[in-house]
């Protein structure tokens, strides 16, 4: 039987890719075997050659999946739970996973991150082939150089349902879709039976790393907390952040504020983000460079930036960490009417996302400023994504996004082309016409055509780009909670001289 060869092509894979002892390979088989219930077995050849040029599990994993579901084995919608469950066997244990980063850490800590990040995409928790269907480009004509990612591989939560999500009580298990109770486990539509996570260290406490499964940039992965506790950004996060950077100096890692809106996907888990990427933002300039005669040796500055972004600079880690919780603290109870920003109501508002990275020796800290208040003007956020841009991003702007590396939503695919059809004038523009889906480009695509009244199939695809650039930067000033004009600069100063920053 075929299934023999694919069998043995998977085992193969296995040693030569993700450590499977010689010893471990009959256990293995049989366990596979089992699963797709057969009772017999025939040895075959295998092309080793192939299989060690192999960089993903694709080749070998999927023709497994076919059988088990041509035969009746799983179900059509089980595609994905059997393909982790049959990884998970071929995979070794979290505690060897750990034990190796463990000895590749202490002569290099790039080298033990680069040699698990290869494993995940090896053994198919990092799903290399979706990742590869997003769109990305480089927005090099905007003023911070912004990327842009229309994300295939993941679908996006909205705010409403982050919100709703950090209200709700009901109990499970685990607790929330990044415990480390999911390692191992399938289930709640989540398959995480071939994630391998490593232990941590951060401010004294226990907390854990692991890769995101659809990564939106090289290594991008989360720290989490061991405990399901909820999210918070104060001088404890400062001191975790740097210990981080000290466990992995190539890294940044960074911590959405801890409120709806502003925040990240998942506020009822501590958890930090980052990876092995310079964003667009941490390549911005000072603009305004500050002086604190309380911490005179760190560096100081506005960052010239869309948001408003406070950046410190020095090589005392506990003057940072005091420094910048100063800060923070100070922020979280600051108020100033005149330009409408208003720390809180009968809620929180004001909310910091922190960003930690090294430079040689000194430690460097974004600190940006966000407010999470609505008004019956901008019910999803005054300082979210205004109504006018909600045809290209209507989602939380996490700290990626405000750090310039933009995640649109999938949808867009599929409607960009269609709106390149109404520019080359291959279909003709009748707003009465459009498509319901359609109906809320109808702005944009009268923009663009009036702009250029027909184009070319590329010089229609650059006018889009051009388009979805300029409202990325849209996006980005309508996070600031300082405006760029005189009053917003103004009250930013005076917010910065309260604590004593000149």
């Amino acid at each position: 039987m075929i299934i023999y060869s694919h069998i043995e092509n998977l085992l193969t894979y296995a040693k030569a890719h993700l450590f499977l002892d010689e010893l471990d390979v009959v256990y293995v088989r049989n366990r596979l075997l089992t699963d797709l219930k057969l009772t017999g077995y025939t040895e075959y050849e295998v092309d080793c050659d192939a299989i060690e040029e192999m960089t993903n599990p694709d080749a070998v994993l999927t023709p497994i999946v076919e059988y088990a579901v041509a035969e009746g084995v799983i179900k059509e919608d089980a595609r994905e739970a059997f393909a982790t469950h049959v990884m998970d066997a071929v995979s070794i244990r979290p505690s060897e996973v750990a034990d190796i980063f463990s000895g590749l850490h202490g002569r290099s800590p790039q080298k033990a991150f680069d040699w698990l990040y290869d494993y995940a995409v090896k053994n198919d928790y990092v799903k290399q082939s979706r990742i590869a269907k997003n769109k990305h480009w480089d927005a090099k004509g905007t003023k911070g150089k912004l990327e842009v990612t229309i994300n295939l591989s993941k679908p996006e939560k909205n705010n409403a349902d982050i919100a709703a999500a950090k209200k709700t009580k009901e109990e499970r298990y685990p607790a929330c879709d990044i415990c480390v109770e999911n390692e191992g486990y399938c289930g709640h539509g989540m398959c995480r039976q071939n994630l391998r996570t490593i232990p941590l260290t951060l401010g004294g406490e226990e907390w854990f790393w692991q890769f995101s499964p659809y990564s939106y940039f090289n290594q991008h992965g989360i720290a989490v907390n061991l405990s399901h506790t909820p999210m918070k950004v104060n001088g404890d996060t400062v001191r975790k952040l740097l210990d981080f950077v000290d466990f992995a100096p190539a890294y940044f890692i960074g911590c959405n504020a801890a409120l709806p809106i502003i925040g990240g996907s998942i506020l009822t888990h501590d958890h930090f983000q980052g990876g092995m990427k310079q964003l667009p933002m941490h390549k911005a300039p000072i603009l305004t460079k500050l002086k604190c005669a309380e911490y005179p040796y760190v560096d100081t500055g506005i960052v010239d930036w869309y948001n408003s972004v406070v950046r410190l600079c020095g090589a005392n880690k506990e003057l940072m960490i005091e420094y910048a919780s100063k800060i923070i603290a100070a922020w979280e109870t600051y108020t100033d009417e005149s330009i409408g920003i208003l720390a809180k109501t009968s809620e929180q508002h004001n909310g910091v996302t922190p960003v930690a990275r090294k430079l040689d020796d000194k430690y460097v800290m974004d600190l940006i400023f966000r407010n999470n208040r609505t008004s019956e003007e901008f019910p999803d956020g005054i300082y979210h994504a205004h109504p006018e841009y909600h045809h290209i991003k209507r989602e939380a702007i996490g700290l990626i996004e405000a750090m310039g590396l933009f995640i649109l939503p999938g949808r867009l695919d599929g409607h960009l082309k269609e709106i390149e059809k109404y520019l080359t004038k291959e279909v003709k523009y009748s707003k009465p016409a459009l498509p319901d889906e359609m109906k809320i480009y109808a702005p944009m695509i009268e923009k663009l055509t009036k702009e250029a009244p027909k184009c070319s199939a590329i010089e229609a695809q650059l006018n889009i780009k051009d388009e979805i650039n300029r409202i990325c930067e849209g996006i980005l000033d309508n996070t600031a909670v300082f405006k760029k004009d005189e009053a917003g600069t103004a009250s930013f100063l005076k917010f910065l001289d309260g604590i004593g920053i000149r």
